[in-house]
């Protein structure tokens, strides 16, 4: 990281990067034969090298921008949509589509847990970055991240506190600090970290490096019933904690 510092190397630099071997991973993905799908599989995971080297390269040289961060969430959404077409080479292509939709849910929820824990425990996310980039292409990112993902973060946050309105008795604007931060505790991250993007892929490199690849389109979609276990776990242990007050 240091040495990539010190190069003319910008962090958006490395999120194209990324996504184009994330592409390329997905055009072998769609082939046949097993040296395609092993070659897949190996590029998923220099993908996820990469895609973790962008942030720490913005954050090492105070680099990161809203340019950055709309492109690297446009862009692997972007790779997860066409190594989903990939997969319906292999099976049925409704099934893979809802393995889409599904991780894309999965993907968000993860990430609205760990937002809801970080504003409630004092350790608020970043503000808003300078916007490295024109005015114009910020706006077109923008404009592509409200349309398409900005729709259900909210619907996963209203879902949360609706939950947690169930579950508390109370609406979640109405609740003190102390009882939003029981709700929003590390639990409800941990159950969920290892279901990120970075675990996704090394999933679906190792059913391609089998020969198996629309088997990832089966553990995807058995993510659904253990994401909402984990919600229903949530309310049980919030209520007895709550009780042991």
């Amino acid at each position: 990281m240091r040495a990539l510092a010190r190069t003319r190397v910008e962090p958006h630099h490395v999120v194209l990067a990324h996504s184009a071997v994330g592409l390329a991973g997905a055009w072998l993905l769609a082939g046949e034969g097993a040296g395609r799908l092993l070659a897949a599989a190996a590029l998923l995971q220099v993908k996820t090298l990469l895609d973790n080297v962008d942030g720490g390269l913005a954050r090492a040289t105070g680099r990161v921008t809203l340019l950055g961060r709309y492109l690297d969430t446009l862009m692997d959404l972007l790779v997860n949509v066409a190594l989903f077409a990939a997969l319906t080479r292999h099976g049925p292509s409704w099934a893979a589509w809802t393995a889409l939709v599904t991780l894309t849910l999965v993907l968000s929820t993860e990430y609205n847990a760990m937002r809801r824990h970080l504003e409630e425990h004092g350790e608020a996310p970043d503000a808003a970055p300078p916007p490295g980039a024109p005015p114009g292409v910020i706006a077109l990112l923008a404009g592509a991240y409200r349309a398409v993902l900005a729709p259900q973060d909210r619907l996963l946050r209203a879902l949360d506190a609706r939950l947690f309105a169930l579950a508390a008795g109370v609406p979640w604007a109405a609740a003190d600090s102390a009882t939003r931060r029981r709700w929003a505790d590390r639990f409800s991250v941990d159950a969920l970290v290892n279901l990120g993007l970075s675990t996704q892929l090394l999933a679906l490199g190792l059913c391609a490096a089998l020969g198996k690849p629309y088997a990832y389109v089966v553990l995807v979609l058995l993510q659904l019933p253990y994401v909402t276990s984990v919600q229903l776990w949530r309310v049980w242990r919030f209520r007895r904690a709550v009780a042991a007050v």
